[in-house]
C-alpha cells in the first residue's frame, strides 16, 4: 500500500514457553538468541511497538524482510526469522513471516510481521461487513488473514491492510479515491501526510496521507495521543537493556503489554 502502508504450526513446547511469565524465554531450534534479539529490537524500534504495546494497530508488518527466489527457491533466512518470531506466536500475539504470492523480477518479498491477536478479532467483529464476505472472522488464525487479505482484488486488499494496519477511516477512504484516480487517468488530489514517530525515526514509519487542506481530525489526536506514551515508555525501558539481550528484550515487550492492555490504567 503505497504511502498508506508499505508492503504477513509452531511446537506445543514453544507456545507453553511463550505464555510462561515465570519462565525465561527459550531459543527455539533453527534461531540464536542473536536472531531473536535482532528482530525482537526491529520490530520495537519500529511501529510494530503499537501492535506490541496494547494493539493500538492491530498488526505490523516490515520490521524483517528478505526475499524468496522462484528459480532457486532458499527458505533459510525466512526460516531463521520465523523461528526467532516464536516466542511471540501465543494466546495475545501471532509473529510470522509473510512471502507474498506476486513474483517481481523473479522474486518474492518476504516480511516479517506481528499482530495482537485481540485487536485484530475485535477489527473483524467491527467491520465484519467488509471482512466476511472474504470468510474473515474473529475466530480466524492471523496467518491466514494475511493470506487472504494478500489475495484480495486491489481497492480491497487497500481497504483491508489500511484497517489492518490501523489507519483512520478517513485516511483510508482518501488513499482509495487517490488510487482510483490514478486508474482513470487523472491527478489524484494533493496530499500532505500525518506522521507519528517511531523509535528508529520521527517520519516515514508510522505515516498516512489525507488531503492537502484537510483539517487535523478527532482521529487523528486520538491517535498520536495513545501512541506518544507508548514510545515515551518504551524509551525510558530500552535505555535499561543491552540490545543484545533477547530474553530482556521479550521481557521488556511483555512489560509493554501489560501497561497498555485496555484493561490497564492506559487504554487506546
Amino acid at each position: 500500500m503505497p504511502t498508506l502502508a508499505r508492503p504477513f504450526a509452531p511446537l506445543l513446547a514453544l507456545l507453553l514457553v511463550a505464555c510462561s511469565a515465570a519462565a525465561p524465554p527459550r531459543t527455539p531450534a533453527g534461531a540464536t538468541t542473536a536472531d531473536t534479539a535482532r528482530v525482537v529490537l526491529a520490530a520495537l524500534d519500529s511501529e510494530a511497538l503499537y501492535t506490541i504495546a496494547g494493539g493500538l494497530k492491530p498488526v505490523s508488518e516490515g520490521f524483517w524482510h528478505g526475499n524468496v527466489r522462484s528459480d532457486q527457491p532458499d527458505l533459510a533466512a525466512v526460516s531463521a526469522a520465523r523461528a526467532a518470531l516464536a516466542p511471540w506466536r501465543n494466546d495475545t500475539l501471532w509473529a510470522d513471516v509473510h512471502v507474498f504470492h506476486q513474483a517481481h523480477d523473479g522474486k518474492r518479498a518476504a516480511r516479517g510481521y506481528v499482530v495482537d491477536r485481540r485487536a485484530l478479532a475485535e477489527l473483524l467483529h467491527a467491520q465484519a461487513a467488509f471482512f466476511a464476505p472474504f470468510g474473515l472472522g474473529p475466530d480466524t488464525h492471523p496467518a491466514e488473514v494475511m493470506a487472504v487479505v494478500e489475495r484480495l482484488p486491489k481497492l480491497d486488499r487497500h481497504r483491508a491492510l489500511g484497517l489492518l494496519f490501523g489507519y483512520p477511516q478517513h485516511a483510508i477512504e482518501f488513499f482509495l479515491a487517490a488510487e482510483v484516480a490514478r486508474e482513470s487517468g487523472t491527478e489524484p488530489a494533493p496530499r500532505r501526510f500525518v506522521q507519528i514517530p517511531a523509535f528508529v525515526s520521527p517520519t516515514g514509519r508510522f505515516v498516512y496521507a489525507v488531503g492537502k487542506d484537510d483539517p487535523e481530525r478527532a482521529e487523528d489526536r486520538e491517535l498520536a495521543a495513545a501512541a506518544a506514551p507508548r514510545l515515551q515508555r518504551y524509551r525510558q525501558l530500552r535505555a535499561a537493556i543491552r540490545e543484545d539481550d533477547a530474553a530482556a528484550l521479550l521481557a521488556l515487550a511483555r512489560q509493554l503489554q501489560q501497561e497498555f492492555a485496555p484493561t490497564a490504567a492506559h487504554h487506546r
